[in-house]
């Protein structure tokens, strides 16, 4: 059986929301919700799917910008969602109209877990929310991270991604714009600590040790509006790849996710044609065969 092409489309990135969708053969994975329910169903189908096909939602942690759209969406579609036992204190101290706990999965990090499809890894990531998690996807020969929210790039994020085909990967802040612009000092202090978000720089720099891994695409997410533009981002990353001779579109892909709507989509091929006993099994949308003996 032919496979389709792995997609992965970021829906909305940045501090006013951030969602992404991801397609490996017939399963369909949503990464976070922090829009409205019915923003991201509209994103969806403007992509040309359809928010009951999904199988799977992942929230990497409870802040607003990730997780404000989920109870609704839930709600409408009955799909099922994994989070951390912490995130999942935070989420229900925020719902509104709860629902049902039975689509409710606590995952751990290092501990995998497969749905429909894929292969999933949750690994810690070092954020100011308790128990925030960044997520890497295997299936069909190819392997894809999401490492978002990031105060630095940890051991423990390194040793996850490292390897992946492709990373999503946060370029929150330019350092100057920052420490010169408009925020509040314990803002700034919040920002650029430990626990905060990745700045350029360092994002370039775990690029271009991704790079060395053999990780070849890029997709740049959760810009700041206030200390961050495409232009200053790309052109910051660039530089200082090219002082390390690696050329954009020569040696590697770097997308910038947009903020307000659906990026163009990163397509990867599978690494081959699997039929079903070569590949295990493969699950449809339909089927919502989830594994829920090792996530629950």
């Amino acid at each position: 059986m032919s496979i389709p092409p792995i997609k992965i489309v970021p829906l909305f990135s940045g501090s006013s929301g951030n969602s992404v969708w991801m397609r490996f053969g017939d399963t369909r994975i949503l990464i976070d919700l922090g829009r409205t329910a019915k923003q991201i169903s509209e994103a969806i189908e403007q992509i040309g799917d359809y928010p009951s096909r999904i199988d799977g939602i992942m929230i990497t942690h409870d802040h607003t910008d990730h997780m404000s759209g989920l109870d609704v969406f839930v709600r409408k579609y009955g799909i099922h969602v994994y989070a951390s036992e912490q995130t999942w204190n935070g989420l229900r101290m925020n719902e509104r109209k709860p629902h049902s706990e039975v689509l409710d999965h606590v995952i751990e990090p290092w501990r995998s877990f497969r749905v429909g499809a894929v292969d999933i890894m949750p690994f810690p990531t070092p954020h100011d929310a308790k128990g925030s998690l960044g997520f890497r996807f295997s299936a069909f020969g190819k392997t894809v991270s999401i490492a978002t929210d990031l105060g630095y790039f940890s051991e423990d994020v390194r040793k996850a991604i490292t390897g992946s085909e492709a990373v999503l990967i946060e370029a929150n802040y330019n350092y100057d714009m920052l420490i010169n612009g408009p925020y509040p000092w314990p803002l700034k202090r919040r920002v650029n600590g430990q626990n905060g978000h990745l700045c350029n720089r360092d994002c370039a720099e775990a690029i271009r040790y991704l790079f060395d891994s053999g990780t070849r695409h890029f997709i740049l997410s959760h810009l700041s509006q206030e200390n961050n533009s495409p232009t200053v981002a790309r052109n910051e990353i660039e530089d200082y790849l090219n002082q390390h001779n690696l050329r954009s579109g020569e040696h590697y892909s770097m997308t910038i996710a947009n903020r307000y709507c659906p990026t163009e989509p990163l397509i990867l091929e599978a690494a081959k044609s699997f039929s079903e006993d070569e590949s295990g099994m493969i699950f449809s949308s339909e089927q919502r065969m989830i594994g829920l003996g090792e996530a629950t």
